[in-house]
């Protein structure tokens, strides 16, 4: 289907231009090449062609790049992103996971630890607290002894008795 306006043309090619790294004759000679296919058939050149450019650019192999493509497209789809942008924040070294165990990214390193979630019972870090569910949470603030929030103090009644000693 061919665009009905230059602006749509022009549009579909930078989009494209942005997202393979081609110069804007090759987007545009790409761009007017897949608009006679079929619509499923413009989608899967497509999907070859980034996982192409994935390959070519990530230096990731075609198993890993179809993978790292199909999680871009989902990202791009989830928040309402363009592919480039999405791929922006895909490669984004502070979203890269540092520790398989917890899944902490290099985004949420702890600064007062060794960083990650793994050490949230070792460290005051407020990084922990950010990132950690309500059950972890509740479990690291518990009072040993009444069971309470140490950190606010709510529900522990080993706090009030500290109070009523002074």
């Amino acid at each position: 289907m061919m665009p009905k306006t230059n602006r749509r043309l022009t549009r579909a090619v930078i989009e494209r231009r942005d997202s393979t790294g081609e110069t804007y004759t090759q987007a545009r000679e790409g761009v007017l090449a897949t608009l006679t296919l079929p619509e499923t058939e413009r989608q899967a050149h497509a999907f070859r062609a980034a996982v192409a450019l994935r390959m070519a650019h990530a230096g990731e192999d075609a198993d890993r790049a179809a993978t790292s493509v199909e999680e871009i497209q989902d990202l791009a789809q989830c928040n309402g992103w363009s592919f480039a942008d999405a791929q922006v924040e895909y490669d984004s070294p502070l979203n890269q996971v540092m520790c398989e165990k917890c899944g902490w990214t290099n985004g949420m390193v702890c600064p007062e630890c060794p960083g990650c979630g793994c050490y949230n019972g070792q460290c005051t870090g407020w990084r922990h607290n950010e990132f950690m569910s309500a059950d972890e949470r509740r479990e690291r603030n518990e009072c040993p002894e009444c069971g309470g929030n140490m950190q606010n103090h709510y529900d522990c009644t080993c706090y009030d008795d500290v109070d009523d000693e002074d």
